[in-house]
């Protein structure tokens, strides 16, 4: 029987680990849910890299105007970069250039995720087209990593890695095997009433809220939006 895990944070991820499985990536406040945005919008590919040195270096010989740069420290924005939420970034001029995206969190738990055979992004906008993904890989082990936040476990990533379970659990009749890791995120899933009902209760969201980001926690939130999915090719994500 196939298996599904969930790493609750990226510091729990060990890369040898992964090297024959299907990766699943999440970080719903806001990276995965900013490089589905991007896509969507018309990027050519997304770039994750570790910080702002690594984007400069990444965009060293790109043609002048092909790419945006993007991205955070610690919730600050880069200076001299494009806002890194995914609203803010959907008024950018993306169509037709790459971006190249650095953050705290999901994006270094993206490039410790690529020795997996595959890796996909995951947000709650696109969840429903990441379930329809899976199912050309019921025959592997899947590994839901939730980004989390300096150490911390994130409640909006569990909620989204309990969404693709349930839903994962739903669709296939042999079901899957679980671990407790994937029972702790069925729970909390189960819990909440609406996506945004758990981002607005989890600890980053309730501290969002109190600036201007309550319209990036809504969009966030809205549950299959977006129907694409990002994918590991080369060294940039692009639509599956």
């Amino acid at each position: 029987m196939a298996k599904i895990n969930v790493i609750l944070r990226k510091e729990d991820l060990e890369p040898s680990f992964l090297h024959d499985k299907v990766a699943v990536v999440i970080d719903v406040l806001f990276a995965t849910s900013s490089i589905v945005t991007a896509l969507n919008q018309g990027a050519t590919d997304v770039y994750p890299v570790l910080n702002q040195q690594m984007a400069l270096e990444t965009v060293r010989g790109f043609a002048k105007d092909s790419f945006v740069l993007s991205g955070e420290q610690h919730l600050r924005s880069i200076v001299g970069f494009s806002a890194y939420t995914p609203l803010a970034l959907s008024r950018q001029s993306l169509r037709g250039r790459s971006l190249v995206y650095a953050t705290t969190n999901g994006t270094v738990a993206l490039r410790q995720a690529d020795s997996a055979a595959q890796v996909y992004a995951a947000a709650l906008l696109n969840a429903p087209a990441v379930v329809n993904q899976l199912q050309q890989h019921e025959e592997q082990t899947l590994v839901l990593i939730c980004s989390g936040s300096a150490g911390r476990v994130n409640l909006e990533d569990l909620y989204l890695a309990g969404y693709l379970i349930e839903q994962l659990s739903t669709q296939r009749s042999g079901g899957w095997q679980l671990t407790d890791t994937c029972q702790i995120a069925l729970a909390v899933y189960r819990q909440y009433e609406t996506p945004e009902h758990c981002l607005r209760q989890s600890q980053l969201g309730r501290a969002l809220s109190l600036t201007d980001m309550n319209e990036e926690i809504s969009y966030s939130a809205r549950l299959g939006s977006i129907d694409l999915v990002p994918k590991f090719k080369g060294a940039s994500l692009q639509v599956a």
